[in-house]
């Protein structure tokens, strides 16, 4: 009884590694991203180490956390800095049509919730990439114009996906950043359960193992 309740193969222990891994990987992406121009690459980075080491239960997914880091970093930054700039514009919209509606102005309300609509689009055109960058091996251009086309082709995956790390950035923005030990991998796991279904018909399949008669026939 007591072999199996210690047996760190048991369903218990191995949920919990990999919710210690959710914690880990996530305080991994916050160090990473410190510079800001660097999120993308750790976003690519969490996104990868996530998918193998948490959702797939694969070893070394902190050795591939930052192999990947290292690989993305180009692309991802191409991408992300543009974006950045982006985001900031429609920050400061956000900011001001805040105060203004603090103030009294219903047409500043309107803009208000107008501008986190807004801001889904690029964050699922960028989100798209840097999760396709993971999987695959992309310069930025052609990477933009691949995320693009995937978001465009599959829009709801994309604006649930874009959804999901929003409302998981504003929870953690509400409560002074203490939920980053977790959200960001949170925030990989659940967005994987749709990426990964737009990535499966890009994927090489495995070769069949031969059949017994090939076997003896060799």
């Amino acid at each position: 009884m007591f072999g199996r309740m210690f047996d760190p193969m048991n369903g218990f222990w191995r949920g919990f590694a990999r919710v210690c891994d959710v914690v880990g990987l996530s305080v991994c992406w916050v160090v990473c991203s410190l510079p800001v121009f660097t999120v993308g690459a750790a976003a690519t980075a969490l996104y990868d180490a996530v998918y193998h080491g948490v959702r797939r239960g694969e070893l070394g997914d902190y050795a591939r956390f930052f192999r990947t880091f290292r690989s993305s970093f180009k692309p991802a930054t191409l991408l992300t800095l543009p974006a950045l700039a982006l985001a900031a514009g429609i920050y400061a919209m956000w900011y001001v049509s805040y105060v203004m509606a603090a103030g009294g102005s219903r047409a500043a309300l309107v803009w208000l919730y107008a501008c986190r609509i807004l801001l889904l689009a690029p964050l699922g055109v960028w989100l798209m990439a840097m999760f396709t960058l993971s999987r695959f091996t992309f310069t930025a251009g052609p990477l933009l114009k691949t995320a693009v086309r995937l978001t465009l082709g599959h829009l709801p995956s994309a604006a649930v996906m874009a959804l999901l790390v929003e409302e998981l950035a504003l929870f953690t923005y509400r409560h002074v950043f203490l939920p980053a030990l977790f959200t960001p991998g949170l925030a990989a796991l659940l967005c994987s359960l749709f990426a990964e279904r737009l990535f499966a018909p890009y994927m090489p399949r495995p070769e069949p193992e031969p059949s017994e008669e090939e076997q003896t026939e060799e």
